[in-house]
């Protein structure tokens, strides 16, 4: 007696395992970008951080070189020199003869709009969300 014995070879993925395969990839991108998102804004915000205290550092030379914080007196133009190029922020200063606020507004129509406002003082008060 000869067996005949039929093998079936399989080729390729059938449509249930190629749909469990998109299935989890979405599942795993539904975590995963909310995640990266909040990352990406966090960085931004700490690059527009760096350059409030840059900023407040030009202030301080200026002060240190003027005996005063504005350019003109009972003026409000700063004195300082702003950093050359913050992405998805606008700064902007307000200065007295003796004291200045640097805000970094998050650009309009931006991922980080819904940031708010980052400010830091010349006494070194900051609002916004600073972590450092």
């Amino acid at each position: 007696m000869n067996k005949i014995s039929i093998s079936r070879q399989q080729q390729g993925f059938s449509l249930i395992e190629v749909m469990i395969v998109v299935a989890i990839i979405g599942l795993l991108s539904a975590v995963a970008y909310p995640s990266y998102s909040k990352y990406v804004v966090s960085s931004k915000r700490t690059d527009a951080q760096r350059a409030l205290i840059e900023y407040a550092q030009s202030m301080e030379r200026y002060f240190t070189a003027n005996g005063r914080y504005s350019t003109a007196a009972a003026g409000t133009t700063c004195g300082g020199t702003a950093p050359s190029a913050v992405s998805l922020y606008t700064l902007s200063c307000v200065a007295t003869d003796t004291t200045f606020t640097v805000t970094a507004t998050p650009t309009t129509g931006t991922g980080q709009a819904s940031d708010g406002n980052q400010t830091l003082t010349n006494t070194g008060a900051k609002t916004g969300t600073w972590k450092f």
